[in-house]
Parts: structure tokens; sequence; C-alpha cells
């Protein structure tokens, strides 16, 4: 089952989760739009399928403050390519951003980390380029759990 938000690992932390995440705070929420077509025209994608989601509202002293924006970006590339990409904008309008593939339980099969990883980097470059986020792929950590990361 590959899960298909990078919010999940921090609600199913009991539950091992496995593959690759990469992750770094943005200065800024790129358009959506732009941010689909980029993925959708980075070669390795066939489709790409955007949600927004109202997340929580967080509690703070100054009280309930505004809900943070999820965007949500899936998308696909033959038979192994298989990408979560994540804007996160909180109600400081701090915007963190996320690429996955993770799955629970068991690592999600190496041959779609070989060929979903390249595209990740891939639309990293292009959302620097295009997006207005300079120095995107630099600042990027990532994570692999139980795969092997080439």
């Amino acid at each position: 089952m590959l899960l298909l938000s990078a919010m999940s690992m921090s609600v199913a932390a009991c539950d091992p989760i496995y593959g690759v995440s990469r992750q770094a705070t943005v200065g800024h929420m790129p358009d959506p739009v732009r941010v689909r077509s980029i993925v959708q025209h980075t070669p390795g994608v066939k489709s790409v399928r955007y949600q927004q989601i109202e997340g929580s509202k967080p509690l703070t002293l100054s009280g309930i403050q505004p809900a943070t924006a999820v965007h949500t970006f899936i998308y696909t590339g033959g038979p192994d390519v298989h990408g979560v990409l994540q804007f996160t904008v909180d109600y400081r309008k701090r915007v963190d951003y996320s690429q996955t593939l993770i799955e629970m339980f068991k690592p999600p099969p190496q041959q779609w980390v070989d060929a979903t990883l390249p595209v990740m980097k891939r639309i990293e470059l292009r959302l620097e380029a295009e997006a207005g986020l300079p120095g995107l792929q630099g600042s990027v950590v990532q994570r692999c759990t139980g795969v092997v990361c080439p």
C-alpha cells in the first residue's frame, strides 16, 4: 500500500515506514498550477494528480490559528515511477517541501526507488529554475529507510 502523504509518517509513527523521503524548508509556496505543469512535463512522469486539503489548526498561546494548507501532487510514470510531492504552509507562512516514495510495513520495490529518485531530483532542478525556489536541491535532506538510494 503506497502511502500518498508524507504527513502519514508522523501519524503512523508506531508503524514501520520504509522508502525515500526528501525534505526542505523553502521561502514561499509556488503557484500550484505552475508546480503541476513542471511535474507533468518532467521526463519520466506520465500523470499528475493535484489536491489541496486543510490540515490541522494549531492551538497557540494566542488561540486557534488558521489551518495548515497541504498541497499534494501525486505522480506516476510507467510501472516503476511513484512519487508524492507536497508543500505544507502553516499559519506562520512557513513552507515545508517534501517528496516521498514510502510504504508501510515493507520497503517499496527497489526498482521503484531506482526509477523514482532520479525523477525527484529532476523535478527539484526544474522547481529551482522555473518556480522561484533557488537552492532547493542543495537544501534537501534525504532519508532512505530499508532501501538503497543510488
